[in-house]
């Protein structure tokens, strides 16, 4: 994995260092990554889920998306899920170790390397989760 995506690994390891948290090189400068037991608040159920993502070797110039969550997610008051989540026939995890998830797509349009960081990121998803 690129030096980069290591520190960007670190980082994400400091701010959620109550979580655990899975890391795989994905054989090509990257890394896949999965933190879990984050709350995503009482709209959703579950609360928790993990949030799981790709840091691929272009970072930081390229974006960290999309995001995963636990397949199953549903909202606590029944309503449908609607994009940009996609719950139905998504799959998370590096090659031959994929598994059902829900993926959400929340695509930074005006990416800055300078401040966009795979954690912040991370952050702001939550944040974006919390709040709907």
């Amino acid at each position: 994995m690129t030096p980069l995506v290591a520190q960007a690994i670190d980082e994400i390891r400091r701010t959620f260092a109550s979580h655990p948290m899975d890391v795989s090189e994905d054989g090509e400068g990257g890394a896949y990554v999965k933190v879990h037991g984050l709350s995503i608040g009482p709209k959703f159920s579950p609360s928790t889920s993990f949030i799981a993502f790709r840091i691929t070797f272009q970072y930081p110039m390229a974006d960290v998306y999309p995001h995963f969550l636990i397949h199953g997610l549903r909202r606590a008051d029944g309503a449908a899920l609607t994009k940009p989540f996609h719950p139905d026939n998504q799959r998370w995890g590096p090659s031959g170790k994929e598994e059902p998830a829900t993926m959400l797509s929340r695509r930074s349009n005006h990416l800055d390397a300078t401040v966009d960081t795979a954690c912040g990121k991370l952050l702001k998803v939550l944040e974006w989760i919390r709040s709907q």
